[in-house]
């Protein structure tokens, strides 16, 4: 481990949480952080690095995985716990991290890595009640799945570099903020917009990493304007529970690594 001098005087680094819909420029935030290792659950995720624009940032590619099972023998080896290709991947670019060959793990699409989780959970871990498929269950064991990787094999990376994971944005319904007979309302009735996973801990992924942004493509007379706000404030029509911890603006244009690291204010 350490000394906390010389924690002090690592690189910085850091962990953060994309939030936005399809096109809002999720992946060409992540892809201008330097020696990426790139773990993509939808097909052509990584296509936009070939756009001219981004091609100076090709060079900062160094390996990269694409998990999008066609089949379902595909389906189990990507997603058996400890031991699925999800948990392999994220390890060799920890490893990879200790070589110096890596210094960024990109986890691209957590919506649809989700979505394949509980495939995996519906079809090879199911549960059975008297009257039918006991799907409380198989959501909690959804729940276990997705933090044990997250946890376990995700955010260990933190230690050698950064960490980059990317969702699309979900609406919660009137019902979920209420409430039912059988199943409490949110705790944060302020708040109805999420990262799009499925089950409760889309919930509580957001606490789990030091930055949580929120990225809007906002339609201008010359095209687009990219917007990440990155502090709890008032965007999409709702209260949006952004954070950094790196004393950024509250709302930044234009994000990329280095605007990231030379953002904060100067001190007077």
């Amino acid at each position: 481990m350490p000394t906390g001098q010389e924690y002090l005087q690592e690189n910085p680094k850091t962990s953060l949480l994309l939030c936005a819909n399809f096109g809002e420029g999720k992946t060409s935030i992540a892809i201008t952080f330097p020696k990426f290792f790139y773990i993509g659950f939808r097909q052509g995720g990584l296509e936009v690095i070939r756009q001219s624009k981004n091609i100076k940032y090709q060079a900062n590619l160094v390996h990269y995985e694409e998990l999008c099972p066609k089949s379902q023998e595909e389906l189990k080896d990507m997603f058996q716990p400890e031991r699925g290709k999800i948990h392999v991947y994220a390890q060799k670019a920890a490893c990879m991290a200790k070589e110096g060959l890596v210094n960024t793990l990109i986890i691209d699409d957590g919506t649809d890595s989700v979505e394949n989780m509980q495939k995996y959970i519906w079809e090879f871990d199911k549960r059975q009640t008297t009257g039918g498929l006991d799907t409380q269950s198989m959501y909690g064991q959804l729940k276990i799945n997705l933090s044990n990787w997250i946890d376990r094999d995700v955010l260990p990376f933190r230690k050698y570099g950064n960490v980059i994971f990317t969702t699309h944005l979900m609406r919660e319904s009137e019902q979920t903020m209420e409430g039912t007979k059988t199943r409490a309302g949110a705790v944060d009735k302020m708040s109805n917009i999420y990262p799009d996973i499925i089950g409760s801990f889309r919930r509580e992924i957001q606490r789990k990493f030091e930055n949580v942004f929120y990225l809007e493509a906002k339609l201008t007379q010359g095209g687009k304007k990219y917007v990440a706000y990155t502090s709890k404030q008032v965007a999409f029509g709702t209260v949006i529970l952004a954070k950094n911890c790196l004393e950024l603006p509250p709302i930044m244009e234009n994000v990329s690594y280095d605007t990231i690291f030379n953002s904060k204010p100067k001190e007077k």
